[in-house]
């Protein structure tokens, strides 16, 4: 896994264009962060390939987020930019790209609870 982590981490760099490894350790630990959220989300405890090449877009977006938390709007010249961003669903974006991965084998307590069928 940590061969994969170190190309998820030369990807990530690559889409940020960052050439140095000032931020090596913050990105590692989105990184960790993005898998751990996309297995949990995903019901799975193997990575599959095809997402593996997915994360680095995901962990990117976390980075650019993290760098602009506390920044409420942005204004150039006339031109103002507001942020606004929801942490507990930054997967939400992908979940049409994550939908196939989802195992029907594991259902979460709130399944169990609300009676829905495998048939999701």
């Amino acid at each position: 896994m940590e061969d994969i982590k170190t190309e998820i981490l030369y990807n990530v760099k690559g889409l940020l264009k960052i050439e140095d490894e000032e931020n090596d350790k913050r990105l590692e630990l989105i990184i960790e962060n993005v898998i751990d959220a996309v297995m949990s989300y995903c019901r799975i405890d193997v990575l599959p390939r095809q997402l593996i090449s997915f994360i680095p877009s995901i962990a990117a977006e976390q980075f650019r987020r993290v760098e602009q938390e506390g920044v409420k709007s942005v204004t150039e010249g006339e031109r103002r930019v507001e942020y606004s961003f929801a942490d507990n669903d930054f997967l939400g974006g992908y979940a049409m790209r994550l939908k196939p991965f989802i195992s029907r084998k594991v259902k979460v307590p709130s399944e169990m609870e609300s009676g829905e069928n495998e048939s999701v």
